[in-house]
């Protein structure tokens, strides 16, 4: 999915979300913090962890052109790849090798 500043803001308006759309808002506003803080996206590192209903991390070293989030859904653990443009989950990318 690729970061949009509208895609974000449609989804503050919108309010009730559904579990999918809470992930997809997470990730988005994230992204939207990287760019509001005009940050230097590959230089930059993270290891922040939401709390809640929805318990994701994000994580990314200096350096590295991507960086990972991990999102706990009933118990069920969900990976994504994510950088300053957007992010996909990380099973999608896995797919394209064949296995």
């Amino acid at each position: 999915m690729k970061y949009s500043e509208i895609e974000v803001k449609k989804m503050l308006k919108a309010g009730d979300l559904s579990l999918e759309e809470q992930i997809k808002f997470n990730i988005l506003n994230f992204i939207r913090t990287i760019h509001l803080n005009e940050l230097d996206f590959i230089e930059s590192s993270f290891g922040s962890e939401f709390f809640g209903e929805l318990p994701m991390t994000f994580q990314k070293n200096p350096g590295q052109v991507m960086g990972l989030i991990t999102a706990t859904i009933n118990g069920e653990v969900r990976k994504y790849v994510f950088n300053d443009k957007g992010y996909e989950p990380l099973e999608d990318l896995l797919n394209l090798t064949g296995k």
